[in-house]
């Protein structure tokens, strides 16, 4: 079911919010704290310390795989690190889209969503993580207080296990403890699932030793709503499976999994974020025919080609300012790019002289860019007459394209059209007027990409190959290093 509703100011001011949040987070992903250079660094003690100096340590040691963890609704779990309860409740979830029109569904959520069909609708179960204060890593007592796991979870089936007094009245079907509250559609019925790590025979502790035990190291402990959004604590507390080295792989994996699911997740919310503020602004000219349709397909594109390339620039530059020493081979790169083009052209710019005054010998006279290109233009027309056809109309059109992109004013253009249709070049073969016309480009040691095309295209409508052009080229200019050379 869907009806319209106004646009509110809330409507034009969420994209902005949404490519701010998302471009911050993408910022702080690169930037973040790196606990597996952490645990890397982190001397490992092969014994416990006996001195009371604090220390960022890493420690191996065998663990309890009969530890139990007394829960709300189940009451033992045995032979897991950590528990995860995840909470849902079946209830109406409200969508409008860019147009105003408003979606209902019913949805497992983790919340009651505020809205007019959830009136009276309430959640009991919760979610949480069940965990013991301590943990017993061979002689090493490790505080849980903000302790951090890497490791894999699985699933686990309520079933068999044993319920407390608060979970007694929990239906169980698969997965899921079930409260089923009898309402029409099962409005408001919730369920349970459970995740967990299991106790391992070995586990290795990375952070700081104090006390006499194993607790977080909070120096670079960070703060604030992104941090959250994308996992940065900034503490180095880890309590990960099997020995160091297997654990610091483990860890390393974890970092970099964190990292791209952020990248990722972070560059489409940038163009999301895009695409919600332009069709916010756009949405008036969709009903107007043509228009509308163009709207809809720019505001697309536009989002694309802005937040594409602000999302890669802000991951490039977060990375660059987290890993100077990544800039070293960016900059000599960046050198020897610029030093190269330096170096073609100049040795364009003397190809080009040495052309010119082969040219100015053939000519019997100095000449100026300006005669060159006026040659350029006369050659071009031979060129398109070497089928011993007259200049027709597309011809004339390819004529007056080139003689545009050079500077010509229509009356100049009308001029040398004529002077081309009065007194045509002679109708040698299209290559004699190809390898001229590409001299005479040269020539002025200016070369750019649409005077190439242009060439290029009055080639094609001779009859001549891409693959043909550019052999002649090649030759052309092999010639010009010749005469260079002498």
């Amino acid at each position: 079911m869907a009806y319209r509703t106004k646009t509110k100011a809330a409507d034009y001011i969420r994209g902005p919010i949404l490519t701010v949040v998302a471009i911050s987070a993408l910022w702080k992903n690169e930037t973040r704290f790196d606990y597996f250079k952490a645990a890397s660094n982190a001397v490992h003690a092969p014994s416990l310390p006996q001195s009371s100096e604090e220390r960022v340590l890493s420690y191996t040691g065998d663990m309890d795989q009969s530890l139990e963890l007394s829960g709300q609704y189940i009451e033992t779990f045995t032979g897991y690190l950590i528990v995860y309860r995840s909470a849902e409740i079946y209830c109406w979830d409200r969508e409008q889209d860019d147009d105003g029109f408003v979606t209902w569904s019913m949805e497992w959520m983790s919340s009651v969503e505020n809205n007019s069909r959830n009136k009276g609708v309430e959640q009991k179960l919760k979610s949480g993580r069940l965990l013991p204060p301590n943990y017993q890593v061979g002689d090493l007592t490790v505080n849980s207080k903000k302790l951090e796991f890497v490791d894999s979870r699985e699933i686990i089936i309520p079933g068999p296990l044993p319920k407390t007094a608060e979970g007694a009245g929990l239906g169980v079907a698969g997965r899921y403890l079930f409260l089923r509250k009898g309402r029409p559609k099962g409005l408001g019925n919730e369920r349970i699932s459970f995740q967990a790590i299991p106790v391992t025979p070995t586990a290795t502790w990375f952070g700081r030793f104090s006390g006499g035990k194993g607790v977080a190291d909070t120096r670079e402990e960070r703060q604030g709503m992104i941090n959250r959004l994308i996992q940065d604590s900034g503490i180095l507390h880890h309590l990960v499976a099997g020995e160091r080295d297997v654990a610091l792989i483990t860890i390393r994996r974890h970092v970099k999994r964190l990292k791209w699911i952020v990248r990722v997740l972070g560059t489409l919310f940038v163009v999301l974020g895009l695409l919600d503020f332009f069709t916010t602004f756009l949405r008036f000219l969709y009903p107007i025919p043509v228009i509308g349709q163009i709207a809809e397909t720019g505001d697309t594109l536009a989002a694309l080609i802005l937040g594409l390339p602000l999302a890669v620039g802000t991951i490039v530059i977060g990375f660059a300012a987290e890993n100077p020493q990544f800039l070293i081979p960016i900059l000599l790169g960046l050198i020897a790019g610029i030093w190269l083009l330096v170096y073609l052209a100049k040795k364009q710019q003397k190809t080009g002289e040495a052309i010119r005054q082969s040219l100015e010998a053939e000519q019997g006279q100095a000449l100026e860019t300006n005669d060159l290109k006026k040659l350029e233009y006369r050659e071009m027309a031979g060129l398109l007459a070497s089928s011993e056809n007259p200049i027709g109309t597309k011809e004339i059109k390819t004529l007056d394209a080139f003689a545009k992109k050079n500077g010509f004013e229509a009356e100049e253009r009308a001029t040398l059209l004529q002077e081309a249709q009065d007194t045509p070049p002679p109708l040698d073969k299209a290559e004699l007027h190809l390898k001229y016309l590409i001299r005479l480009a040269l020539a002025d040691a200016v070369l750019t990409p649409q005077e190439v095309r242009s060439i290029r295209e009055a080639a094609t409508q001779a009859g001549y190959s891409r693959s043909g052009f550019r052999k002649l080229m090649a030759e052309v200019s092999k010639q010009a290093e010749s005469l260079k050379a002498s």
